[in-house]
């Protein structure tokens, strides 16, 4: 018995015709900030030349620097994390949409009779057959509840993407913040190790000074006072230095000390060619990964919306079942059967006391949230971007500044040490003079480490080029 082909293919226009209805629901419009055009600082020049994409990182002079960050973004453990949270979102994105497709199943199965005639011949009959079928299960997107799952899923995976790529520019900074302060603090026990071999100088001659009657034993014990204070300091620069060997190292996702050899060795602060592309507010709209993260995170909430109105309205399931099948191959008649059913099944909740109803008011408030965060993150870009810009103007003046007092508390020493050499001033004068010219030199080093900070911080608060997953992004309908 052959199946008719007719009502099958009026079915499956059916069903095409059901799948294509329109989602209910709000549809994500991108909402509009009203940002000033400009940053409320000047913009000031930081290199003469810009970076193409914005990777800033790779522009530096500094070849222990460049390979730590090859380890880092191949090593972090945060990255790792995040990039097992894509696939998880993935996974979820791929799973939601077999849920949604069509269920298939098979069936197979055999059977073998023999049978003994009572009659005095004894005679036997085989009979051998078999069976198979297919059972299909559907339901129909009748409301685009379905699809809006699949655009929850999507949203999800591609802003756990951003997320990872937010990540990625957290670890780089992280990494070249860790190795500034390295760099920074291993000058200044360079220099406070310099000013502890004047002191020293210094002190030997007071006590040559001493031995002539030119000079009084007090002048000897605050000399000796003033060493052991630089003596006391070094060994605080040492931790400091030790820890952030240490921090780099767990950075690049490797055991604490590992890195020890390459690092303890003092090396200038690192250098970049390249300035960031610092644009304008509405360009981190774009930039930001966080951002992006943000409104995919609204963009995943309103689809929700639409998942929980669907709920509303009743369910169509259809199911198809197709069996083949054939006996007879042994000694009798060989029958052929094949039998073909499909039914369809509307399932609809009458009262459920504002259950559904309730569902849908909480998807709507966290839409709301997601929106309020969405615009929170892209305001607390534009304030790191603007701190940021303070803060690198700042530190140049005061990079500056110190420049100049260090060259004139430098001259100072020499005047006030020529003096008391000569006799014409006393020891507090030169004593006065060298402690101010540790400091000074000290600070020198500070601002310049932090004007390096200060930059890095720029350049991480800019961002960086996401086109790639914007472009996965529009593959993908978002």
């Amino acid at each position: 018995m052959a199946m008719k082909r007719f009502p099958l293919i009026c079915v499956l226009s059916l069903m095409t015709g059901l799948s294509a209805c329109q989602s209910v629901g709000p549809d994500y419009v991108a909402p509009k900030f009203d940002l000033i055009g400009a940053y409320t600082p000047s913009v000031p020049v930081i290199a003469s030349q810009q970076v193409d994409h914005g990777r800033w990182w790779e522009s530096t002079n500094d070849p222990v620097l460049r390979d730590l960050i090859a380890l880092g973004l191949a090593n972090n453990l945060d990255l790792r994390i995040a990039a097992s949270r894509i696939e998880e979102a993935r996974a979820v994105a791929n799973g939601v949409s077999g849920e949604n497709g069509v269920e298939i199943g098979a069936s197979l199965s055999g059977d073998a009779e023999r049978g003994t005639s009572s009659r005095a011949s004894g005679s036997q009959v085989t009979d051998l057959g078999y069976s198979a079928g297919i059972d299909l299960s559907w339901t129909p997107d009748v409301w685009g509840g379905q699809q809006r799952e699949d655009e929850v899923a999507l949203a999800d995976y591609l802003e756990q993407v951003y997320l990872r790529e937010d990540v990625y520019l957290t670890v780089i900074a992280d990494i070249v913040r860790n190795y500034i302060e390295l760099r920074g603090t291993q000058k200044r026990q360079e220099l406070l190790r310099s000013s502890l071999d004047l002191q020293r100088q210094t002190s030997n001659l007071v006590q040559i000074r001493m031995q002539t009657g030119l000079a009084s034993e007090l002048d000897l014990s605050r000399a000796r006072g003033e060493v052991s204070d630089i003596e006391a300091t070094l060994p605080t620069l040492q931790t400091s230095i030790d820890r952030s060997i240490n921090v780099i190292a767990i950075l690049l996702g490797s055991q604490p000390g590992t890195y020890r050899d390459r690092l303890v060795d003092t090396q200038p602060l690192p250098e970049f060619d390249s300035a960031p592309p610092i644009g304008i507010p509405a360009d981190l709209l774009r930039r930001r990964p966080d951002v992006r993260a943000a409104e995919l995170a609204l963009i995943s909430a309103t689809a929700q919306i639409g998942v929980e109105t669907a709920d509303l309205y009743p369910e169509l399931s259809l199911d198809g079942s197709l069996a083949l099948g054939a006996t007879g191959y042994g000694t009798g008649p060989i029958i052929r059967t094949a039998m073909a059913a499909i039914g369809a099944v509307i399932d609809a909740t009458l009262y459920d006391g504002g259950a559904r109803q309730a569902d849908i008011d909480v998807a709507e408030q966290k839409a709301l949230q997601a929106f309020y965060g969405y615009q929170q993150t892209l305001l607390a870009a534009v304030q790191d971007v603007e701190s940021a810009i303070y803060g690198y103007v700042g530190a140049v003046q005061q990079r500056d500044s110190l420049i100049l007092s260090v060259q004139y508390h430098r001259q100072a020493f020499e005047q006030s040490r020529v003096r008391y050499v000569q006799g014409l001033s006393n020891f507090l004068d030169v004593l006065d003079s060298q402690r101010t010219l540790t400091k000074s030199e000290q600070d020198l080093a500070d601002a310049e480490t932090d004007l390096e900070l200060e930059t890095i911080n720029l350049y991480a608060a800019v961002g960086l080029s996401v086109d790639e997953v914007e472009h996965e992004a529009k593959q993908m309908g978002l």
